[in-house]
């Protein structure tokens, strides 16, 4: 059993040992599932397994093993959507020392979108295959959307995986894995020994698998009005406090693309000195970009009489008196 310094999912940056549940190779679960090798930290994995929290109502594991759930029960009929979305083939859970863990069992899938865009000359895509992947990606957002009822409101390169071509490359991780087995390593810290990843070089099919659900919500029925997705690709209806519903996918699927083309995010109102998002920083760049929102939407929205005049433009004095403004719910 090798020693050694921190390594994979314990050099994250919000990484806690009682999030984690310490799989060993060869370990069974539910009496169906055997842990073959470790292929990451985060990507590839066919066996997700989260801790249970006590919120749940906020918690995104819970939020995820519901909405699955939910898109289960859809999944009977025949949608193009079914083959650009990854389901769930089962769930359970296990005990663990620090309490109780979810397993998610799915089929396997390769790299993300942000680990293939990372392999391009300044992350930069083709443009041919950006039009591929998002026709594509929107039979799994339609199927969402139309059957399903919900908006999965975290679309973003990391959240999409790429087909594995086929089962080749797996069967060779399996045959690497029985002829080699891997070492178990004892971080600095003295605690449960980690495996570390094995390299592999998986054959793409370049289709797009929509995944991770824990920020989905219900829209069909509902008003959502609260703060909402993630920083980078956040919708303006958000933004403003306004009540929002699908259209915020398609947001970010509009920010996404340009994103894949471009190679750098169009929008980053994000204060790196102090970690923070800034709200009137935001408003600033989507203005400059788009130019003011229309008069009758942005006079719904609580933050009118803050950030705009009775005319609907920019006060931008009020943007600098309230630059560290940060809308975060608690």
């Amino acid at each position: 059993m090798a020693n050694g310094q921190a390594i994979e999912e314990r050099t994250l940056p919000f990484y806690h040992k009682k999030h984690y549940y310490p799989v060993e190779i060869g370990q069974v679960f539910n009496n169906r599932y055997r842990s073959i090798a470790k292929l990451g930290a985060k990507e590839y994995t066919s066996l997700k397994i989260c801790i249970q929290v006590d919120n749940a109502e906020t918690s995104p594991v819970l939020n995820e093993i519901n909405m699955l759930r939910r898109l289960s029960k859809f999944a009977v009929k025949d949608h193009p959507g079914l083959d650009f979305t990854r389901l769930a083939q089962d769930i359970f859970k296990i005990d663990g020392s620090s309490g109780c863990h979810y397993c998610i069992a799915s089929k396997p899938k390769g790299n993300s979108l942000r680990t293939l865009q990372e392999t391009f000359p300044n992350a930069i895509l083709p443009k041919l295959l950006v039009k591929s992947l998002i026709h594509r990606l929107f039979f799994s957002v339609n199927w969402l959307h139309a059957t399903c009822g919900v908006a999965h409101t975290d679309l973003s390169p990391q959240n999409i995986l790429m087909e594995i071509d086929d089962d080749t490359s797996l069967r060779d991780v399996e045959d690497q894995e029985s002829q080699s087995p891997s070492i178990p390593v004892v971080t600095g810290d003295g605690t449960t020994p980690i495996y570390r990843s094995r390299p592999t070089m998986l054959e793409l099919s370049g289709h797009p698998i929509l995944t991770d659900f824990g920020q989905m919500r219900l829209v069909e029925g509902q008003t959502n009005k609260d703060w909402w997705m993630s920083d980078l690709y956040r919708a303006p209806e958000v933004l403003l406090q306004l009540p929002w519903g699908y259209a915020v996918d398609i947001w970010s699927i509009g920010v996404m693309t340009l994103e894949l083309l471009e190679g750098k995010n169009l929008f980053d109102p994000i204060d790196r000195a102090h970690g923070q998002y800034v709200l009137p920083l935001a408003l600033a760049q989507y203005i400059g970009y788009l130019g003011p929102p229309p008069l009758e939407i942005i006079r719904q929205s609580p933050l009118f009489s803050t950030y705009f005049d009775s005319e609907g433009k920019p006060d931008y004095l009020s943007f600098t008196r309230n630059w560290n403004n940060i809308p975060h719910p608690k």
